[in-house]
């Protein structure tokens, strides 16, 4: 069972909130409206520490449905929800459909961030018991394994992940997994299927330039890196690709 509680904005959340406004929107931060955030009933972890958008979205959106507040304070969420997500409505779905508001989802995700790979993967298989479907559990869990080198498994959760939804992000951590078995071809194929789908993402830009050194063409190589850096001038990658 989950349930809604109110929280102050923290201080961290709100500087970053702050840091991401948008000139052109017309949603203003008051610090003054506490923010729901649903958990669950039996959660023994600390609330603030685990907090998410996940959790923030979740809990304004039964806020809004049961409006059960004062009504200032629905369109406050109204308008909050839609400053974090403006492609609501499909990310909506997606937390419902999958629960991503699930605390074994959050730690596990937290703890693959942070490089702790072999903690995360109870908490993701605890996730993926009660959602088998969900392609981002099998996203999370194919990258501790990649994280953990055991690149067959990996392969095997991230391709499970694309089977049920999964996008560019999971095409590139299998094109990793594909790189250190020696599958070269098959690698390039996930990242070029992966680019046409994100065509400005860093990631797999940078490893199909790391693919391109791998299998002897420097010149490739130094044009996906001249585009990282084009994209982000200070990506440790190509920067030092050209330091060579």
């Amino acid at each position: 069972m989950s349930r809604v509680i109110f929280l102050p904005v923290p201080e961290s959340l709100h500087e970053q909130l702050k840091n991401t406004e948008d000139d052109f929107s017309d949603f203003t931060i008051d610090p003054n409206i506490p923010i729901p955030v649903e958990i669950n009933e039996d959660s023994k972890t600390d609330i603030v520490e685990n907090l998410s958008i996940e959790t923030i979205l979740s809990g304004m959106l039964r806020v809004i449905e049961a409006a059960e507040v004062r009504q200032d304070w629905i369109d406050y969420y109204s308008g909050f929800v839609l400053y974090l997500r403006p492609d609501i409505l499909t990310k909506l779905k997606e937390i419902r459909n999958n629960d991503l508001a699930d605390e074994s989802y959050i730690k596990a995700h937290k703890l693959v961030q942070a490089g702790k790979a072999e903690e995360g993967l109870t908490h993701i298989r605890a996730f993926l018991e009660l959602h088998p479907l969900a392609y981002n559990g099998w996203f999370i869990l194919g990258w501790a394994l990649r994280l953990l080198r055991r690149w067959e498994d990996g392969e095997a959760a991230l391709r499970k992940a694309i089977e049920l939804g999964g996008g560019g992000d999971t095409r590139n951590e299998l094109a990793i997994c594909l790189m250190e078995m020696g599958d070269n071809t098959g690698a390039r194929r996930e990242l070029e299927t992966a680019l046409k789908e994100d065509p400005q993402n860093i990631k797999i830009i940078s490893n199909l330039g790391v693919l391109a050194l791998k299998t002897g063409e420097k010149e490739k190589a130094a044009a996906f890196f001249r585009t990282v850096l084009e994209l982000d001038e200070n990506d440790p990658l190509a920067n030092k690709f050209f330091e060579k």
